[in-house]
Formats: structure tokens, sequence, C-alpha cells
């Protein structure tokens, strides 16, 4: 057993049940760590004395009960993940579990085999996810275009999914990322409900919230909305990520695009989603006819990102 093996971390008040996991666990190469209280565990895990890959826990304890460990291990920055042991006729404790996050439930009396089991794939799925996550930093270039319908859903998960290797490939920091996802999202909702459904600011001025969304449910089944598609095309070169989103629709005259660097422009909700581009964006084009809009971030430095700075562009 050494170091880099993964660590299970065992709390449960009952003897008998602790040390036939930590037997089982120990047999299959697991560094194991075996507490009776919630409490001990939550005072480990604070102060970072060891690396937990897992945490195995019964609902029932004397004090802070399994449930509320849970809780607070959901609010982590590096959550762990938890797999939770009920009695057998608590069915509601399973389901608070679950709603609290834990990655499964298993019924006392428990087969150790299936415990194991669990526990396996659970600390396989989370290295996998910490591979993942990491990826970013062997990105050399990348290019790659997609095609949507109107679906707030896709559009959040692009938005996501076309930033989140930036911090780690150092292109830019955690902040910049998210502030760069938040512009590309509204880029490509501008580009669905705006441009594609061709419904106007006005509508949410005066329908408010409630009224605009329901002209977009009205519209996505309506021609010619209906078939129309948003394009987006992400690439990223390590000095630069670049982002062109491209409808459908008819096209507007960006020349009168609100001035972003006006701070009562932000009080209003007519063109505040290309303000948030602007601000975000170094640079930020359209075509001539107004369909197509051009981002560009370039690479910046921990002191760049600590000064700021936005080169706006409209061509």
């Amino acid at each position: 057993m050494t170091s880099n093996n993964p660590t299970i971390l065992i709390i449960d008040d009952e003897e008998v049940s602790r040390f036939t996991l930590q037997k089982k666990f120990l047999k299959q190469g697991y560094n194991v760590i075996s507490l009776d209280k919630a409490e001990d565990a939550l005072y480990l895990i604070k102060n970072e004395e060891k690396k937990i890959d897992l945490v195995i826990t019964d609902v029932k304890l004397r004090k802070m009960d399994g449930i509320e460990l849970l809780r607070y291990l959901n609010t982590l920055e590096n959550s762990i993940p938890v797999l939770v042991l009920t009695g057998q006729a608590n069915t509601e404790d399973a389901i608070r579990a679950l709603r609290y996050g834990a990655i499964d439930f298993i019924r006392k009396p428990f087969d150790v085999a299936e415990v194991l089991s669990v526990a396996r794939n659970a600390i396989r799925a989370r290295h996998e996810k910490e591979i993942a996550d990491a990826v970013g930093k062997y990105l050399d270039y990348e290019k790659r275009r997609f095609i949507i319908d109107t679906d707030i859903s896709a559009c959040n998960v692009l938005s996501y999914k076309l930033t989140k290797n930036l911090p780690s490939s150092d292109f830019c920091n955690r902040t910049t990322a998210e502030n760069l996802s938040l512009a590309l999202r509204e880029a490509i909702s501008n580009a669905m409900f705006h441009g594609n459904l061709e419904i106007s600011s006005e509508i949410r001025a005066e329908k408010g919230i409630n009224g605009f969304n329901e002209e977009i449910e009205k519209r996505r089944f309506e021609v010619p909305y209906k078939d129309r598609k948003v394009a987006i095309t992400y690439e990223y070169t390590g000095d630069f990520v670049e982002y062109t989103v491209e409808d459908q629709g008819p096209g507007f005259d960006y020349r009168k695009l609100p001035d972003p660097r006006d701070p009562e422009n932000f009080l209003k909700d007519s063109g505040r989603g290309l303000l948030i581009i602007q601000i975000h964006m170094d640079e930020v084009t359209w075509n001539d006819k107004g369909n197509v809009i051009r981002m560009k971030k370039f690479r910046t430095s921990r002191k760049d990102s600590e000064n700021g700075g936005n080169n706006v562009s409209q061509h």
C-alpha cells in the first residue's frame, strides 16, 4: 500500500460495519481512514491532512449525521464523492442524500462486494474527470464548428465547453474564462432570439421577461423562424481565442449600438447583452449585414489580467 493509492474515509458508529469495510478495502490495496464521528471527519477534511478520494458514511450517527456532513462536503471547491449507507427502512434518508449530492446509497445490511464495486467506479469516474478538467494544459491549437437550433441548453453547454480549458492552458485566469463564457452565451442567445426569431428588445421592455419568453416559445414553431440555425465557430491558437456566431435572420444595424463606455447603458435591458460582450472581449466586429459577430480575446498575463483593458472595433 502506497500514498499513491486512493484513500477511503469510512464513517460509521457501528464498529462491526466499519471494521468489515476497512478490512475489505485494505485487502484491495486502498488507504483507509476509519472514524466513528462525522465531526472528526469534518476536522480532518477541513485541515487537509490527507487527500480523500471517497467518503463512505452511515446516515445515522451520534451527533452530526451523514446528511449534514454531505451538505458540507458539496460546498467545497473540490467536492468529494460520498457513498451513503442507510437502514433498510430509511427511504427518506436515501432520497435526501441523493438530493444533497450523494453518488449512491446502499442499504444495510450491505453486500461488501457491492460497496467495493460502487466505490471503485466512483473513484475511477472522479479520476477521469480530473484528467478531463486538466486537458487544457496540453492544448496547442483547436478549431471547431457547431450548428444548433434555438435551444438555450445547447447555448449554455457550448459557452462552458468552449471556455473551460482556457485557465488550465494558462491562457487566462478562471475569472476571465467565466467572463468569456458569459459573453459567448450572450452572443449565442442574441443570435437565437433577436437574430433567428426576430424578437426585438422592445418586446421585453413592454411585456417583461414572461412576455419575452412566451414570444420565444411561440416563434420557435412558426415559419420562417423554426428552421433557422445558429453556427458557432471557435478557434484557439495560444495567442488568442476567437468566436464567430452567425444567425440566419435579417441582421441589424450594429452602428446604432449604445456606447459601452457610458454607465447609463447598464441600466437598460435593450442592448445590455452586447455591452457585456464588448466589455469582456478585446475585439468585437460584425459583418455588413449584422448577422455575424466575431469576438476575439488575446492571451493575458497576470499583470494584464489585473489591469484589464479592451479594444472594441466595429467593422
